[in-house]
């Protein structure tokens, strides 16, 4: 595994719990229980606090030696009360260019002869946050870290269609870090981050 996926997955463990905070404690779940087994979602406990959130901010950032990193995400939800299963996730990956690794996350590569460089992956929003033949959840996670193997906007470029590739194929809702629909503004003030972080870096 090269540094760049091990510090991405570092990122993914502080992200997925950062984000499930967010999204189970101020939206009201879509899903029964008859629907998804509690056991299999991440365990946060309702009244997280400040402090808790900036203890998981801190023990990311341990993960982290070299200079200021950005990262981006985006979420693929299910419609309410439906799931997607593993023979859509996997079909649809196929279709947009995602391939499947050995520690069960999906991978965008860029190929450079007979290298081969991740440039963002896909988790499950579920826990562990991997993929497997029994799964169904109710959505998916796309991250990337900034500086990467290219450029920020041609890294959000890459993975921006990507994500609505996969939207269309799996008939979900695609957000952003907030849970918000994409609108024209949003797309075009996420390039301008892209823009912005680069600018910093040179």
């Amino acid at each position: 595994m090269s540094a760049f996926e091990l510090r991405i997955i570092i990122f993914l463990i502080g992200l997925l719990v950062l984000a499930l905070i967010y999204y189970y404690g101020t939206k009201k779940p879509a899903h029964t229980r008859a629907e998804i087994d509690e056991d299999e979602l991440f365990q946060i406990e309702p009244q997280i606090n400040e402090p808790v959130v900036e203890e998981v901010k801190s023990e990311v950032k341990q993960g982290v030696t070299t200079s200021e990193r950005k990262v981006v995400t985006l979420f693929l939800h299910a419609k309410d009360g439906l799931q997607f299963d593993w023979h859509q996730i996997k079909d649809a990956s196929g279709k947009a260019g995602l391939e499947y690794s050995d520690d069960h996350l999906f991978y965008r590569y860029r190929r450079i002869g007979s290298e081969k460089k991740a440039l963002f992956l896909v988790a499950n929003m579920l826990k562990p946050g991997v993929f497997d033949p029994d799964l169904r959840t109710t959505g998916l996670v796309f991250i990337m870290t900034l500086p990467g193997e290219m450029n920020a906007l041609d890294l959000w470029d890459t993975m921006f269609p990507v994500a609505k590739r996969m939207e269309e194929l799996l008939d979900g809702s695609l957000t952003d870090e907030n849970h918000s629909a994409f609108s024209r503004q949003r797309i075009a003030s996420m390039r301008e981050e892209m823009r912005t972080f680069e600018s910093t870096e040179t």
